[in-house]
């Protein structure tokens, strides 16, 4: 596994990170348009620039509690298949850049609680990052449902 260079933030007491490749912008958590009959963990859209983006709270994804909403709070937003979607972080820290040393592969029991979320594992000083593949933390059926309620909402 080659270097990458990563956004840090904090997921409740977790220190996390994800590729920046995968980072369109990050923006500040701003009220949230509730829709019906989502699951829990995504609150609802927002409009960014003209364009409906479904927030999901990762804490809430991840079943570690639910996020104390702060001026710290912050979206990551990606494109996942060709679809704008938001991710709720408590905070974000820093951009840095991991090297080939500094990241381990994600130990096999650990991938089985994950559901291969967790890309690896990087280390600065003594601090470890998960670093998350947010591409797959949405199943299809999900991705699916929410392209089903954003064409029901522009309709």
């Amino acid at each position: 596994m080659e270097g990458m260079q990563i956004v840090v933030f904090r997921l409740n007491d977790g220190i996390c990170g994800v590729n920046t490749s995968q980072v369109k912008e990050i923006v500040k958590y701003e009220e949230i348009t509730k829709m019906p009959k989502m699951p829990r963990f995504i609150e609802g859209v927002i409009n960014l620039r003209g364009s409906v983006v479904p927030i999901v709270n990762l804490n809430s994804r991840f079943r570690i509690g639910d996020s104390n909403i702060t001026k710290k709070t912050k979206v990551i937003i990606t494109d996942i298949e060709s679809k704008l979607i938001g991710f709720v972080v408590n905070d974000v820290y820093e951009i840095i850049r991991l090297s080939q040393e500094d990241i381990e592969e994600t130990p096999d029991i650990i991938k089985k609680v994950y559901n291969d979320y967790l890309m690896c594992v990087g280390k600065k000083g003594e601090k470890l990052i998960s670093i998350l593949d947010l591409s797959i933390i949405l199943t299809d059926s999900e991705l699916e449902e929410l392209d089903a309620k954003d064409k029901d909402e522009t309709n």
